[in-house]
């Protein structure tokens, strides 16, 4: 008892700074972008964010774990950021920031395949059939209208669903891995790995330093300390010691404050179809997160 009392109150604060750190990233994604190539902006984030890591490092007095599953868990980490992350600045170019968060919400119920692939998790229940459904239906609706909108959108419509489904199945990878290191060193060394791989690509688009607007800067500063190292931290601590109903509410939430967000700061407008569509998704989240127990509760 003693122990979760100790615990709850820091759950709520990291929960809170969790929903917000991915509620701002995407329009914080685009607006590092402006003035700038995303190449840039990428390489320039994660570069920020491998030095705040090895400070934080340093002031605990921490080393890296170096063993083979620990350098395994590091390299599908690493690859992991690289190809997601440069698949979503790529997509910011051309689709809203609110519906990169959205198509992100669906990653648990991909993740929920992966892990019947590669883990052999049950995921054939009612309420989680019935809520992957629903989610690529909505899914679908989006791509359908998007088609025949711009082929730009598009194309930053399939960049980030296929980050999204890389993402899913990395963390499922690194589930099986199953290395016991800190989200620290799991951070720190997976961008080791994709730090040199950004900018490799960054050079081989071109290798230029744009003239940044303050609003650039201060995304790129904003996603390297608080979306690359404070967001990993906060959300491993809430795994850690929140209940998986909690965690669940995040991917839940988080869609719909960004696309707030991106109504009210960055004069995103979206179609009849498209929040048909979002709406849809949602609800095959919230279907797949909780459906289960509500049909056990009324014996449905």
């Amino acid at each position: 008892m003693k122990f979760k009392q100790k615990y709850m109150k820091p759950v709520y604060g990291v929960f809170i700074s969790v929903v917000a750190i991915w509620s701002t990233t995407p329009l914080a994604i685009q607006w590092s972008t402006l003035g700038s190539s995303f190449s840039f902006s990428v390489v320039s984030r994660m570069l920020l964010g491998l030095i705040f890591c090895i400070l934080i490092l340093l002031f605990k007095q921490q080393k890296l774990s170096l063993d083979k599953q620990s350098l395994s868990n590091y390299l599908y980490a690493g690859a992991g950021i690289f190809i997601t992350m440069s698949l979503v600045y790529y997509s910011a170019l051309s689709i809203p920031s609110g519906l990169i968060s959205v198509v992100f919400g669906l990653t648990p119920i991909i993740t929920g395949v992966f892990a019947l692939i590669l883990l052999k998790d049950s995921f054939f229940s009612l309420g989680k059939m019935i809520g992957l459904l629903l989610g690529l239906s909505g899914l679908f609706m989006i791509f359908k209208h998007s088609f025949v909108f711009a082929e730009t959108l598009l194309t930053g419509l399939i960049s980030v669903t296929l980050a999204m489904t890389f993402q899913a199945f990395i963390s499922v990878k690194l589930k099986k891995i199953n290395s016991q290191i800190s989200a620290l060193e799991t951070t720190t060394g997976a961008l080791i790995v994709s730090v040199p791989l950004f900018i490799v690509s960054w050079f081989a688009l071109g290798g230029e330093i744009p003239e940044t607007s303050l609003k650039a800067v201060l995304s790129i500063g904003y996603l390297a300390f608080f979306g690359s190292v404070i967001g990993f931290m906060s959300y491993y601590y809430l795994i850690k010691h929140a209940s998986v109903r909690v965690v669940g509410i995040v991917p839940l939430i988080t869609p719909i404050f960004a696309l707030l967000l991106g109504s009210t700061l960055n004069n995103e407008q979206l179609s009849i179809a498209q929040i048909t569509g979002i709406s849809l998704v949602l609800f095959g989240l919230a279907i797949y997160e909780y459906g289960e127990k509500f049909l056990k509760k009324y014996r449905l």
